[in-house]
């Protein structure tokens, strides 16, 4: 891992070409970005755009691996000021109003439901079952990552990471509600909430 202020200086040289990154040269210019933050902790990510204020964002992330939390905690503390732009560790949550695609499944929280899980080994660990009408056991592992992209999303990725230890995913009971099923908009109450054990 290099020096995070070599980040930095090169960022304050180069920022102004990050702006608006709407140009033919956009991959070549995310790539150079990318292969700058992975000199610093080859393990990280980032995503940037503009905020609704009309600041820019750059969000640096360890795409949810919390041995690389410590390092995008460490650059993003070190940040200059920068005109124009707001620095965010970690991808924000956004709630559960969208639907994620991913590899032709559609996530829709609408219609999703999932169940709390228990464990007597560590009764305050939160897991959950996550059900779908739609859930097809030889596609088990799209919908497994589908499942955790949209929880990273909607709760964030500090909160997912953090709070939520283990997630399975299955079909949906018929009558959801009476196998303990709650709609996956829920989960946000329960994010950071120790689990109490039956």
């Amino acid at each position: 891992m290099r020096d995070e202020l070599e980040f930095w200086e090169w960022f304050e040289r180069n920022e102004a070409k990050f702006r608006d990154v709407d140009v033919p040269e956009k991959e070549e210019l995310l790539d150079e970005l990318l292969a700058k933050l992975q000199a610093y902790c080859e393990a990280l990510w980032f995503e940037t755009g503009t905020a609704d204020d009309g600041v820019h964002e750059l969000i640096i992330s360890a795409e949810g691996d919390v041995d690389y939390f410590s390092a995008v905690r460490k650059l993003v503390a070190s940040a200059p000021p920068v005109g124009g732009w707001r620095f965010i560790a970690f991808k924000p949550a956004n709630g559960f109003d969208f639907d994620t695609e991913y590899q032709g499944i559609t996530f829709s929280p609408e219609a999703t439901w999932f169940v709390r899980l228990r464990s007597p080994k560590n009764p305050s660990a939160l897991g959950i079952r996550v059900g779908y009408a739609h859930y097809d056991a030889a596609r088990h592992e799209s919908f497994m990552t589908g499942t955790c992209l949209m929880l990273e999303c909607a709760l964030g990725e500090l909160a997912f990471a953090e709070s939520v230890h283990h997630v399975e995913v299955s079909g949906l009971p018929s009558s959801p509600e009476s196998s303990g099923y709650v709609p996956i908009s829920e989960l946000v109450n329960l994010v950071g909430e120790p689990a109490v054990s039956e």
